[in-house]
């Protein structure tokens, strides 16, 4: 009777051996990422850098006249704001309005020699875009955006000695499209991380630069202008 008891207990025991591994197994086994429903509304702030490629060409000459041209870079800073619908499982579309201050300016030397130069300086950009995305993962969202930009700036000649003769465009602001393309990283239910490319392009745009009051003349410049950014920024999902 003993031996028939002991018996019993040992099978019961190798029977229920692979039930509890089982039961291991499951309890080990990682959680699931969290999924994110990417519809609602945010807004956030971003940081990066800008380069802006400008020509000037003098039209007062046949041929016209190439009168410099200028990369100038600096920092860049400002805030977002925007709209987004998840559809079709993976897809996102929306809308953002984006606003930013630039440390961008520099000086334009004429290459004929003839010792004038044009100082510029970008006050700020802003863009209005449409963007649309797809989930690589529920929480990370590859997307490219285009739209309608502006940029503020100030538009200043000197010849040949700052002071001597100078003339001034004043400060201007200009209109033109963007397209861009970026990542985004849902990294927890109401915050997310990304960096983006914009490549803003405002054309050729005719500018009269005004001479101090009592001084002749005043001439016309042609201003080719393109900003391109690279950022990285933060959203706050509020709804």
């Amino acid at each position: 009777m003993k031996k028939l008891t002991i018996g019993i207990a040992t099978l019961a025991a190798l029977m229920g051996a692979p039930a509890l591994a089982a039961d291991m197994a499951v309890k080990a086994r990682p959680a699931p990422s969290p999924v994110y429903s990417w519809t609602g509304c945010y807004l956030g702030g971003n940081l990066g850098g800008g380069r802006a490629h400008t020509q000037f060409t003098f039209n007062g000459f046949v041929p016209s006249e190439n009168e410099g041209s200028l990369n100038s870079s600096g920092l860049v800073g400002g805030g977002q704001v925007g709209c987004d619908y998840q559809f079709a499982s993976n897809f996102v579309i929306g809308v953002q309005g984006m606003f930013d201050g630039t440390a961008i300016k520099g000086i334009a030397v004429d290459p004929n020699n003839d010792g004038d130069s044009y100082p510029t300086t970008l006050r700020w950009f802003g863009t209005v875009t449409g963007r649309l995305g797809f989930l690589v993962t529920p929480s990370v969202l590859a997307y490219g955006k285009g739209g309608v930009a502006w940029v503020h700036e100030r538009l200043d000649y000197d010849f040949p000695t700052p002071g001597v003769f100078s003339a001034t465009a004043g400060n201007v602001t200009r209109t033109g499209w963007d397209a861009g393309a970026g990542l985004e990283w849902r990294f927890a239910p109401r915050w997310s991380v990304f960096v983006e490319y914009n490549h803003m392009d405002f054309g050729t745009k005719d500018f009269f630069y005004a001479v101090p009051p009592g001084a002749p003349g005043g001439f016309t410049e042609s201003v080719k202008q393109s900003v391109d950014t690279v950022l990285v920024g933060v959203n706050w999902r509020f709804n």
